[in-house]
């Protein structure tokens, strides 16, 4: 079976990036959480292991 690679936003897991401009190839910009800069890729595990971890550090901010 061949794993899927996915843009990934390193901030808060999501998959829902887009491309902001063209011409630079590292400016994405995450629907989800508003970052904007270098993506990475990897799979579905990454991105969900990232989440839990983004979500933990939403709850326990204070």
């Amino acid at each position: 079976m061949i794993k899927r690679s996915l843009k990934i936003c390193p901030r808060c897991g999501s998959t829902d990036v887009d491309w902001v401009i063209p011409q630079i190839w590292s400016m994405w910009e995450c629907k989800n959480c508003s970052y904007t800069g270098p993506i990475i890729e990897g799979d579905k595990e990454l991105s969900d292991e990232i989440k839990e971890d983004w979500e933990y550090l939403k709850k326990n901010k204070d």
